[in-house]
């Protein structure tokens, strides 16, 4: 269920981007009370930001790869930190623009969901008051998962251009050292390199409300999918038997009896599961294929980043300040939650699933027409990584066991 909090953070996140970089492919109508595509201009604004922006790859692929051969750089500690550091913010950057290409290929998919998810939360809503004994106790529930994405909003969308624009001033960061050695600056707290950290600042601020942008949409879905599935699972059903037309003698439906949503007709049910299969249909376009392989690289990249320069560099890190500190803390542990937030979830939606299919199969006869969607229905299924692997409980395992093996590999080198 997509909560009052959660709309409203969407809402002034949304605003807040439009205002402050200038570049949306939809916004906020406050008279319609609902998303619209954003003007030309703006739109025109975000191709134009994703064009320059895939410049940094590029550029810090290139001066990554010209310290390979260079032995003693590669040996050295503090240097090595940037070699990885660099590869981290690559990634991330890389994965970045991918989102944005994919939500700008599909601005009206995506203003349909929104509105749609929107809409659908305030039916589910009311379908839950009728029944108030249960409604009350599955709003605090979602609670937590709205001030989960107010904390992802603040940490993504208001500390990490700041942490950024404090850390560029670092000597130990991978963008500073490559300024330093192509154009000879040592970038720092000084009045003439003011507007260049500005500028930094504004285009992590812009990258981030991107990533935010995509969080949220998958985050949304996933929330509304697994609660109406919930809500939808009968556990009882009342076959009504009534005189059939032309060649059936009986015609066979059946009223589903759900604990959230009391009786409901077959043909509501399944009107409500198919609309969450169309939407299904539209995440997995969005959001399928090799798009979220980057998003483990990047997460993987971020985590061991941040892990081996707080273990094997602490001294650095230190000299570079809290800020720089919090930033190496963050960068470990916010790829943990992701990773584990996104098995969890996943896994759940698709357990929920797969017990209102079984549900509706053992609680109906063959004959039905809900027996025959049911047995032929395809499952609500996130297709993360799509054809390569798809997320599942134990993803989280594994990305857990997999960055420990990496890091104490790199810490014995």
């Amino acid at each position: 269920m997509i909560t009052r909090l959660i709309r409203e953070t969407v809402k002034y996140r949304t605003i807040i981007m439009v205002y402050l970089s200038g570049a949306a492919d939809w916004n906020w109508n406050p008279t319609e009370e609902c998303f619209v595509p954003s003007s030309i201009y703006l739109r025109w604004n975000a191709h134009l930001l994703l064009t320059l922006g895939s410049t940094f790859p590029i550029l810090m692929t290139t001066f990554l790869l010209s310290k390979i051969p260079d032995g003693e750089y590669m040996e050295s500690t503090g240097t090595f930190v940037i070699f990885i550091l660099g590869w981290a913010e690559m990634f991330i950057v890389t994965s970045v623009l991918m989102i944005g290409l994919q939500l700008t290929r599909n601005w009206r998919g995506m203003v349909y969901m929104l509105n749609e998810m929107s809409r659908y939360s305030y039916y589910i809503e009311e379908l839950m008051r009728r029944q108030n004994s249960q409604f009350n106790r599955e709003e605090k529930k979602h609670l937590k998962k709205a001030s989960m994405l107010l904390a992802l909003t603040g940490v993504l969308c208001t500390f990490t251009p700041v942490a950024f624009a404090g850390c560029i001033c670092v000597r130990m960061e991978p963008t500073h050292a490559m300024v330093q050695e192509w154009l000879e600056v040592n970038i720092s707290f000084k009045p003439r390199f003011i507007p260049f950290i500005l500028f930094m600042a504004w285009i992590v601020s812009n990258a981030a409300s991107v990533i935010f942008s995509g969080i949220n949409v998958g985050f949304q879905y996933i929330l509304l999918a697994r609660s109406l599935v919930t809500c939808l699972t009968p556990e009882s059903a009342t076959k009504i038997v009534q005189p059939g037309l032309a060649m059936y003698k009986v015609k066979i439906q059946y009223e589903l009896n759900s604990r959230y949503f009391g009786i409901l007709d077959e043909m509501t049910a399944v009107r409500m599961f198919r609309t969450q299969q169309v939407f299904n249909t539209i995440i997995n376009e969005i959001f399928g294929g090799v798009l979220i392989a980057f998003h483990h690289v990047a997460c993987m990249l971020a985590f061991l980043g941040g892990a081996y320069t707080l273990l094997q560099a602490t001294d650095e890190a230190l000299d570079g300040g809290p800020l720089v500190v919090a930033a190496l803390v963050l960068a470990m542990i916010v790829p943990l939650v992701l990773q584990y937030e996104e098995a969890k979830e996943i896994s759940e939606l698709c357990q929920k699933a797969d017990a209102f299919v079984g549900r509706c199969v053992n609680l109906t006869n063959r004959r039905s027409m809900l027996y025959k969607f049911a047995r032929s229905c395809p499952k609500l299924q996130v297709h993360a990584g799509y054809p390569f692997f798809n997320v599942g409980k134990d993803t989280f395992t594994q990305f857990w066991a997999q960055g420990l093996d990496f890091l104490i590999d790199m810490l014995a080198v």
